[in-house]
């Protein structure tokens, strides 16, 4: 009786895993060191990059994943734009492929030792795809519509910048380093002026995002969740969602949500912001 028994409750764990399990954090089978998730709103679906892989995978609106492009080379940061979806490869690639077709329709090599990786791409309402170079302190401007490119910034007090952030009220794109002691940056995108906005304890963070009441959002891999920096970036709160390896934060506007991949768990989920009460913390910054 006693075996019958445990058989019965370890099958009805097994269900509950089944069921009640992509709810909470979404099962996952086909993620491979998950990176950045983009929206494709106009098919109702997310795309995900994987590091380790470089597969695109596709994910519907009950979780279920499927391949969307396998060995895309997608390795890192993503941006849809129209019908595209633009990626970060390696060997300094940006590559694109049609969310129609599937087909490859660019294939970009940017100059200098395949050392000094691209990480993150953000677009803006002009044609504009920036990318940031971490190692060489430098964002790149690249015209979507000839697939010509510039040094857009470079130094200007830059410290490995990573995460871009897209502000068009502002005119500006905001940077997050991926460095000890990160600092957010704005860079305006008439002149190129780099203006530190603030200094944080953050340890190599990676992306940066903002939600539609203005707040801004931080998660990297070394940092022990997501971080919530109010609109005026004059607190930061501590560990607004904790976490792990939560590489790439996106934000969702429809439902008003954050997207986030774990990295080491092979894993996404969705935070729903209006599930939190929020509560400012003292958390060392400097405003500049």
């Amino acid at each position: 009786m006693q075996k019958t028994v445990t058989i019965y409750s370890v099958m009805v764990l097994i269900l509950l895993q089944i069921f009640i399990q992509p709810s909470a954090g979404y099962a996952q089978t086909l993620l491979n060191g998950p990176q950045k998730i983009v929206i494709d709103t106009k098919r109702d679906r997310l795309l995900v990059s994987n590091a380790n892989s470089g597969d695109i995978i596709q994910i519907d609106n009950r979780g279920n994943q499927t391949f969307f492009i396998k060995g895309a080379d997608f390795i890192d940061g993503m941006e849809i734009v129209g019908d595209t979806v633009y990626g970060v490869c390696s060997n300094r690639k940006i590559k694109a492929y049609s969310l129609v077709t599937r087909k490859l329709v660019a294939d970009i090599t940017f100059t200098g030792s395949s050392a000094n990786y691209l990480s993150s791409v953000a677009s803006d309402s002009s044609g504009h795809l920036f990318i940031s170079c971490p190692l060489l302190n430098e964002i790149y401007k690249m015209d979507i519509k000839n697939l010509s490119y510039s040094v857009f910034a470079r130094g200007k007090e830059l410290n490995k910048p990573n995460g871009i952030l897209f502000e068009k009220e502002r005119n500006r794109i905001v940077v997050i380093d991926d460095s000890p002691n990160s600092k957010i940056h704005a860079i305006d995108l008439a002149d190129s002026l780099v203006t530190t906005l603030l200094t944080t304890t953050f340890n190599s963070p990676d992306g940066i995002i903002r939600d539609k009441f203005g707040n801004y959002y931080v998660g990297g891999y070394y940092l022990s969740g997501i971080y919530r920096i109010d609109s005026a970036l004059n607190n930061v709160v501590e560990l607004f969602f904790k976490g792990t390896t939560m590489v790439y934060p996106t934000y969702d506007e429809k439902s008003h949500s954050i997207l986030v991949t774990h990295y080491d768990a092979n894993t996404w989920e969705r935070i729903a912001l209006s599930n939190f009460s929020i509560t400012l913390r003292n958390h060392k910054t400097s405003k500049l």
